[in-house]
């Protein structure tokens, strides 16, 4: 695990020195798009959304930039390629890209009371340097796994005791508000700047985006939400327990997103398998079973079952129970050999 601790420029240059290989096959293959379709770099519509991105980060989130600064320094290349490799530009037409992708994440209250979050990353492993511990001089700690490179944050937990899940979510057409923000940089201000889910909450009306959310505080608190770029659409959670794949969860819900402008709702392959096996053991066993029956349901790997949580794609399971233990995070990486993976408890 990679540590990175101080200001916003000396963790970006410590970052940017560290991982100065994997953050230049990264700018290589996404950003300079080499045997791919180049970016549109020329594209007046282009430069004014990473302007207006840009802008608006610099406004709320300051030492954000500052970081990308220091990764560039530390990895000697130019700050505005870092700057386009951590707004996912090489998905400037994210939206109408086909699906792939398959994370999973389930909230779920145990036998003794306390509320555990679990689930699992799935991406291309290339893309990764692993799991980075961060201790900033202002702001909590956390543990989370972005890509090389990048200031981003996606499942995780912080010093406060909060945890995330993410999942991902595409929807074509969606009308964006004008101060919508990128998805994985979102969740990075959350793990650093938020404690409960009722602050992850407040910052979803605030800042909208586009990402699944399953998320539990140390409070015994949960948050379940679909939330999008054109506003946040919170789920119910009954019983103790809730589960996102990587589709639109709600009839009702998917009809607002139409009128909103969703042209269609892609998923994939494997989204509706996936949610079905945790609402399936969750309707059996929430409020009955022990850590380890959760940690046995998403470290299990079967790839003759459409449902398995760990699945061909998966580079990182993650489990923690904060109302019991608020600075731990359990950490599995597949090899992509192993059925079942151990756990390594992680401190925070």
């Amino acid at each position: 695990m990679i540590k990175l601790q101080g200001s916003a420029d000396a963790i970006g240059r410590v970052y940017g020195g560290t991982c100065r290989e994997p953050i230049l096959s990264n700018l290589k293959e996404l950003v300079d798009r080499q045997g791919y379709e180049p970016l549109p770099r020329r594209d007046r519509d282009f430069q004014a959304w990473v302007g207006a991105q840009e802008a608006l980060i610099g406004r709320h989130w300051p030492w954000l930039l500052e970081e990308m600064r220091g990764v560039a320094a530390g990895c000697g290349v130019e700050y505005a390629e870092i700057l386009l490799l951590n707004l996912r530009s090489w998905q400037y037409d994210y939206y109408g890209k086909p699906p792939g992708v398959s994370c999973s994440s389930v909230a779920i209250t145990l036998a003794d009371g306390t509320v555990a979050c679990a689930g699992a990353l799935d991406d291309p492993r290339k893309y990764y340097c692993g799991p980075v511990h961060v201790v900033p001089d202002r702001g909590h700690r956390f543990i989370t796994f972005p890509i090389s490179g990048t200031s981003w944050g996606n499942r995780g937990m912080n010093s406060a005791g909060l945890v995330t899940g993410i999942s991902s979510q595409l929807l074509p057409g969606l009308k964006r508000l004008p101060h919508a923000v990128n998805q994985d940089l979102a969740l990075r201000v959350i793990l650093q700047t938020c404690a409960t889910v009722g602050e992850v909450r407040e910052f979803c009306r605030e800042f909208p985006f586009t990402m699944n959310l399953v998320c539990v505080d140390a409070r015994g608190g949960l948050f379940c939400a679909q939330q999008t770029a054109a506003g946040l659409f919170e789920l119910p959670v009954t019983d103790g327990w809730c589960a996102l794949t990587n589709h639109v969860a709600d009839d009702g819900i998917m009809r607002r997103l139409a009128e909103l402008g969703v042209k269609e709702f892609p998923e994939s392959p494997t989204t509706r398998a996936r949610r079905g096996r945790l609402i399936e053991f969750c309707r059996a066993r929430s409020r009955a079973c022990p850590a380890e029956e959760v940690r046995k349901l998403i470290g299990r790997r079967d790839d003759a079952d459409p449902g398995t949580i760990h699945n061909k794609g998966t580079i990182a399971i993650t489990f923690a129970v904060p109302q019991a233990d608020p600075l731990t995070l359990r950490v599995a990486l597949p090899d992509g050999r192993e059925a079942n993976p151990g756990f390594t408890a992680l401190s925070i």
